[in-house]
């Protein structure tokens, strides 16, 4: 249970580095930008981006602080006497860049705009490098498991201050790119080029920041560093690949899966951070079950966390969604039209939504043509994105109705993928394997029979909810959605071999990782097209996510793993 617990906490952790931390890279921009002229309009599209998002965001910092009081009291008593100057420091910043971001946009004056502006900008910077300076003071093993810990060198050390650059430079990565495709979202050329250029340079310092911490690393945290150069290694590989993908995509001028790719390599540096301290809290000492409350305290800190899982993260996901589309915030709406010939050619058309510009106006001019089903039709005009009058509906073409293609052929196409996934999942699954019996696995791991009970269900939504998305979608949007699923698939068909077949809990584990991811992106594109068809792949999400919790417990409880690769003879 007490693992369980841990990993919820952890997921927290997770969240908050990529939501509240483009946040504070925003703010880093923002510090940047330059004079009032000169930064006006990075600092417009800063502005705009985060009104409708921050609050939120920072809701999973409460979280996290919750879990960590009430699951685990020794180390939050250890981690609150010992490193109390960084948190107060980190908190003082918080509400001094909420305060500064919400009063400079109510001001007039220039004067007073540059005074809330600065108290924004610098807190975004001070904020995160606190976080770091505590997590490099929890990994090199600089908090006592009795607290009171040496008030300066727990956070002044090479470890910490390694720790808070890299939590900077991250945060200032992710802004820059989460700004270059909400720039291109709206059509400003311009900003685009300003962010992904910063984006870019942000990214490469940061893999440069990186390679330079391992020497750190070697010298002042070395069990830290022996734990990321073994079982945490595949986390930080794919972290690094993940940069670099993302940072070729930002190159060559395209933005479809740029934000993916640079959150999951900031997600997958801490998960490895994360692995690598396993199984201790406090980095060197103070094991997680050591540090648990009574176990009737843990289960209700589980349901809590479902509970509220349930509740908040769909509010969440619709708040990203409305603020995507300009409904909530300031200012102008996204641009949801066509770009200029030049960024067509280039690639710089291509959004996270899906598919070009031109695909955009390949839409548009079909549900001229009829297949609109009767929808009105919005277009934006001009480089800020406001929109035109509603169009009127127009009615359907018989010649196009008749042309779809059958209803049943997607639903028979998705239960084929869907049940060769699972025959190729179940031949490689051997749980009687007696490596498998001997790992050491939570209490709270479902009996054998009950994950071919639950599988079964699970695939057969897939099956509907993958029909039925296909069925609504759309030319390009429908081959972008059938590669998504198979995508998907593969890496469920995928994640028994990475377990059973290299005996590798932590191969899973990053198995588990990548399902959950797409799960994700493929939510999130089902959504646009069939909002019930994403309902019906929730609880198939859930169950991966859960999964994902297993086997970061197995993980931890076997972390000295007695078994590699495939059996001999």
């Amino acid at each position: 249970m007490a693992e369980l617990v841990a990993a919820f906490l952890f997921i927290g952790v997770v969240a908050y580095a990529v939501l509240g931390g483009a946040d504070f890279g925003a703010g880093f921009w923002d510090l940047l930008a330059g004079g009032a002229k000169r930064g006006r309009e990075p600092r417009h599209l800063i502005d705009v981006s985060l009104a409708p998002v921050w609050e939120a965001n920072h809701t999973w910092l409460i979280y996290c602080l919750v879990v960590l009081w009430t699951a685990f009291p020794p180390a939050f008593a250890a981690i609150t006497t010992t490193l109390y100057i960084p948190l107060v420091l980190a908190l003082l910043g918080i509400v001094l860049r909420g305060a500064g971001f919400a009063f400079r946009k109510a001001t007039v004056r220039t004067e007073e705009q540059r005074l809330y502006g600065a108290a924004f900008a610098l807190s975004s910077v001070l904020t995160p490098y606190c976080f770091g300076a505590i997590a490099g003071g929890l990994a090199s093993g600089r908090v006592p498991t009795a607290g009171d810990g040496d008030a300066i060198s727990s956070w002044v050390n090479p470890s910490s201050i390694l720790g808070g650059v890299l939590a900077v430079l991250a945060c200032s990565y992710l802004a820059a790119t989460y700004l270059t495709v909400e720039a291109l979202h709206r059509d400003e050329q311009k900003l685009y080029r300003y962010f992904r250029d910063r984006a870019i340079a942000a990214g490469a310092v940061t893999g440069a920041v990186s390679i330079a911490g391992i020497f750190v690393l070697h010298a002042d945290s070395p069990r830290l560093f022996d734990r990321l150069s073994g079982p945490a290694l595949p986390l930080v590989v794919l972290a690094a690949v993940g940069g670099l993908v993302g940072l070729a995509l930002l190159w060559a001028r395209r933005t479809v899966g740029t934000r993916v790719a640079a959150a999951g390599a900031v997600a997958l540096v801490i998960v490895g951070w994360g692995v690598a301290q396993t199984p201790y809290l406090l980095g060197t000492h103070l094991s997680i079950t050591e540090a648990a409350a009574p176990n009737a305290t843990l289960a209700v800190v589980v349901g809590v966390a479902v509970v509220a899982g349930l509740l908040i993260v769909p509010s969440l996901v619709l708040l990203f969604r409305l603020s995507s589309r300009g409904d909530v915030g300031v200012g102008d709406p996204p641009f949801r039209g066509g770009v200029t010939e030049e960024a067509r050619g280039s690639g710089e058309g291509m959004t996270e939504e899906g598919g070009s510009a031109a695909g955009a106006a390949d839409r548009s001019g079909a549900a001229q043509a009829g297949r609109g089903a009767g929808a009105a039709l919005t277009t934006g005009t001009g480089s800020t994105g406001a929109k035109t009058d509603r169009a009127p509906a127009v009615p359907l073409d018989p010649a196009t109705v008749g042309s779809r293609p059958r209803r049943w052929v997607p639903y028979a196409l998705c239960a084929g993928a869907v049940t060769a996934t699972a025959v190729a999942g179940a031949r490689a699954t051997r749980p009687d394997a007696r490596w498998y019996r001997e790992l050491n696995t939570p209490d709270w791991q479902p009996p054998p029979w009950a994950f071919g009970a639950v599988w079964t269900p699970l695939y057969a939504s897939i099956a509907v909810a993958g029909g039925r998305a296909l069925n609504a979608a759309r030319g390009p949007q429908r081959k972008a959605l059938a590669g998504e699923f198979a995508a998907n698939l593969a890496l469920n068909a995928g994640w028994s071999s990475l377990f059973f077949r290299l005996r590798s809990p932590l191969a899973g584990l990053a198995g588990t990782l990548l399902l959950d991811a797409s799960n994700v992106r493929l939510l999130a594109r089902v959504a646009r097209t069939d909002r019930k068809a994403a309902v019906v792949l929730l609880p198939y999400a859930a169950w991966c996510a859960y999964a994902t919790c297993l086997s970061a417990s197995i993980v931890a409880r076997n972390h000295e793993p007695r078994h590699r690769g495939p059996a001999k003879g």
